[in-house]
This record gives structure tokens, C-alpha cells and sequence, in this order.
């Protein structure tokens, strides 16, 4: 129905859905058949769990994570965290979660191939 634009880096979990129709609230209108559709971008590095569903017309910004089961119904900012039905940002990702992933990756590899 619309165009559908995902940029690089975007992970997708399992039954994600990206629904760009639409069909008119007025039952006589939605009878005869009438429907619309309004396009879909998801920017870099966007991760979306499993079971996510995004709605006509959303934008997600770049480095957003999604959580599974969340329906988005509201454009989504850069660097956010969203969960729920309607899914919310419950927080901005920042440079501690930054220090926080370096570290767990050097624990990582340590453990798996010695010092680094």
C-alpha cells in the first residue's frame, strides 16, 4: 500500500508486522472497498524484538531498540528505549549503556579466548 524504506544495521526478531494500511473509520466508505496506506521508515541500527508491530505512517529513529510485543503507534526518537501496547520510551540508550556493552565484551572474549 506504501512504501516501506529500513536503513542499514536493522535487526528484526521473529512475526515482526509493518502495516502501512489504512481504511476509513466510516463503515459505508470502508464497504465500497476504499483503503490508503502511509509509509513505513525505520532508520540505521534500529533493533525490533520479536512479535513487533509498526503502524502506518511511523518513523523510527536511528540506534532505537524495540521491544518485543510492542506496537508502535507514535514516531519513535533516535536512541530510545520503547516496550508496551502502545509501546513508550522508557529511556534514552546513552554512553553508559556504551561503557556498560565494552565491558561485557571484553568479559566476553577473556573468558572465551583469554587475556585481550
Amino acid at each position: 500500500m506504501a512504501p516501506i524504506s529500513i536503513g542499514h544495521n536493522v535487526l528484526f526478531g521473529p512475526n515482526v508486522s509493518l502495516l502501512t494500511a489504512g481504511h476509513p473509520l466510516d463503515f459505508e466508505i470502508r464497504n465500497e472497498g476504499l483503503d490508503f496506506g502511509l509509509p513505513i521508515t525505520i532508520k540505521d541500527n534500529v533493533w525490533l524484538g520479536g512479535n513487533v508491530t509498526i503502524n502506518p505512517g511511523i518513523t523510527i529513529g536511528e540506534n532505537a531498540v524495540i521491544g518485543s510485543g510492542t506496537v508502535v503507534t507514535k514516531d519513535i526518537p533516535a536512541n530510545s528505549i520503547v516496550v508496551g501496547n502502545p509501546g513508550r520510551v522508557i529511556r534514552q540508550i546513552n554512553q553508559a549503556d556504551h561503557h556498560i556493552w565494552q565491558a561485557k565484551k571484553a568479559e566476553y572474549l577473556n573468558s572465551r579466548f583469554g587475556a585481550v
